[in-house]
């Protein structure tokens, strides 16, 4: 346990990992700041505890939010399976980094850019976190195989 812990590539995917898991709290956070902004409440129970009238459908802005973080939670579990495969495989540090430092700023990145509505930068940012992660489990399979 302890050379996992001093291998230069697990702890950028254990910071990686961290960043993407407040960022998934983040937006689930912001989720019910809309909600109570917006006093729109789809669950009768909350209505009542927030003394509002319940709501057949979510507020638009609580409903982007909730695909922005549905997406970037859909997004992560690949990434924290084939990262932590990554790092376990003999990557270096170099490649380590480069490869945790582009999803995870394409992830933030394609969450402000759904937030915001902003196309096409936002399926540009979904694709380089795609294509990252089908290149580290390229070289996860080329490691094993």
């Amino acid at each position: 346990m302890h050379d996992l812990l001093t291998s230069p590539a697990f702890n950028l995917y254990a910071l990686a990992s961290t960043v993407l898991a407040l960022h998934l709290l983040a937006l689930a956070l912001w989720t019910g700041t809309l909600r109570a902004l917006k006093k729109q409440y789809v669950n009768p129970e909350d209505a009542a505890f927030n003394k509002a009238e319940a709501a057949g459908a979510d507020h638009p802005d609580v409903a982007r939010t909730r695909r922005a973080h549905a997406n970037a939670l859909e997004n992560a579990l690949p990434f924290f399976v084939v990262g932590a495969l990554y790092a376990l495989s003999g990557a270096t540090r170099t490649g380590a980094l480069v490869y945790f430092s582009v999803f995870v700023a394409a992830r933030l990145l394609h969450s402000v850019f759904y937030l915001w509505g902003r196309q096409p930068w936002r399926t540009l940012m979904f694709v380089v976190g795609v294509l990252d992660v089908i290149g580290m489990a390229v070289q996860v399979l080329e490691a094993v195989a």
